[in-house]
């Protein structure tokens, strides 16, 4: 078995037909059947029945096909390894949830460059959920996420303290209050990141839409854009964490506090405890922390 065979596997599987898969991979209908025919024989199993409309799996293709993918990102994942091993820098890649880099600032970046010119950063916004499947899947070298996680898989390290808050319109009748509880989002219209992270996930379910409590979810975006126009027309309000609310500031837009039991998410710089470390992402993890201490420090 080997990668032509199974990427030729995956591309029928998704197809449902081996004209349109020989398309896709632009060779031959023959060449396309033959290659599934020899893996066909080398496994001892069935894998697509022909039929005039195309080809059906088997069960066996279906309980397959996961397998399949999954060797098929691990050359993928080989091959980028071998691009990473030529290039005369290192590379640490970074899972963000959205807006921890903007929030941390340029001169992290600046700083860290300094001190290490041969290390590379690569940082990509992303859900928390999603960072840390990177992150397990080896795809990342670290993940900038909220807690809980996986203790067992995955090591933790504090990086600050974010507590929730609300964006409004400075003229939104909210607006007059010093803070907010959730008590006081009966009846509001909300646009907030939404259940695709896992952090507001958990905010929607337990304190949002809750009985007794009538809130309209007008949209879930991370996109600033869209918040900035909805909130400068006081169309709806915008829930997330107040390490954002100064990378766009707005004279007509405020910021209010969430106070309630549980105020707000500890953001964690997060490993994966099951792999060993890099060179590279020590150095970093060390650049990291004491870069923390001291712009904690000067915030204080």
């Amino acid at each position: 078995m080997n990668q032509k065979q199974l990427q030729y596997f995956v591309t029928v599987y998704q197809t449902k037909n081996i004209q349109t898969a020989a398309d896709r991979l632009f060779v031959s209908r023959q060449g396309v059947s033959k290659v599934i025919r020899l893996l066909e024989e080398e496994l001892g199993q069935k894998l697509f029945i022909r039929s005039v409309r195309g080809v059906i799996p088997t069960d066996y293709a279906t309980i397959l096909l996961p397998h399949a993918r999954q060797l098929l990102e691990d050359y993928d994942a080989i091959r980028g390894l071998h691009t990473l091993a030529a290039q005369a820098k290192s590379v640490v890649t970074i899972y963000s949830l959205d807006h921890v880099l903007a929030y941390l600032g340029a001169s992290l970046i600046e700083d860290f460059h300094k001190a290490h010119p041969s290390i590379i950063l690569s940082v990509v916004d992303t859900t928390d959920a999603m960072a840390l499947t990177a992150l397990s899947a080896q795809q990342c070298s670290f993940a900038m996420v909220t807690g809980p996680f996986d203790e067992t898989r995955f090591e933790g390290t504090p990086l600050f303290f974010s507590s929730y808050s609300v964006r409004m319109n400075r003229a939104h009748p909210l607006a007059k209050k010093s803070f907010l509880t959730y008590d006081d989002l009966d009846g509001q219209t909300i646009i907030s990141k939404g259940r695709a992270y896992d952090c507001f996930r958990r905010n929607i379910d337990q304190h949002i839409l809750v009985p007794g409590r009538e809130i309209h979810i007008l949209a879930e975006t991370a996109d600033e854009s869209i918040i900035r126009e909805l909130l400068l027309e006081n169309r709806a309000i915008n829930i997330g964490y107040d390490y954002a609310d100064g990378l766009y500031p707005h004279p007509d837009i405020i910021s209010r506090t969430l106070k309630a039991e549980i105020s707000g998410q500890m953001i964690y710089l997060v490993s994966n405890s099951q792999v060993r470390m890099t060179k590279a992402g020590h150095l970093f993890r060390e650049f990291l922390l004491e870069w923390m201490k001291k712009k904690n420090a000067e915030t204080k």
